[in-house]
């Protein structure tokens, strides 16, 4: 259940930083299709601001894996995703709700650790909310785990 609302969370999230319309259903199996094949912060972007007010809850668990596995194999990367964070700040926040309980957590550990040792120069204020998230994401997990 805490799973299916953090996604539907994140989609809404989207439709209302959007201020516009929600897309149709066309353009939400778009995003859908695309949303987990995304593996730089500049092709995320470009599809974040393409179909930020969709809410389809598929589409946001595709971009939270594309936000995963960006940050876990692609780490060097993130001085980018601070100079289009720090521009755009609902953007930013798209990409923090990406990071949560719905991951594999061992991709999680991972980017808490890459944010606590080799946070690049001028994103320590994208490194402490990428900690407080994979932090939160985990004890998130753990109490899941405890209530099955």
């Amino acid at each position: 259940m805490w799973l299916r609302a953090s996604f539907i969370s994140m989609a809404l999230v989207c439709v209302v930083l959007s201020g516009q319309k929600p897309c149709s259903d066309s353009e939400n199996k778009r995003a859908e299709e695309e949303a987990a094949t995304l593996r730089s912060w500049d092709t995320i972007y470009r599809s974040y601001r393409r179909y930020a007010r969709c809410n389809d809850v598929d589409a946001a668990e595709g971009y939270s894996e594309s936000v995963a596995r960006t940050l876990v194999d692609h780490w060097h990367t993130l001085p980018r995703l601070a100079v289009l964070a720090s521009t755009d700040h609902a953007f930013r926040r798209f990409v923090l709700s990406g990071v949560n309980a719905t991951l594999d957590m061992k991709d999680v550990e991972k980017i808490r650790s890459n944010a606590q040792s080799k946070c690049p120069t001028g994103a320590q204020s994208l490194c402490a909310d990428l900690i407080k998230n994979a932090t939160g994401a985990l004890q998130g997990d753990t109490s899941i785990r405890r209530q099955k």
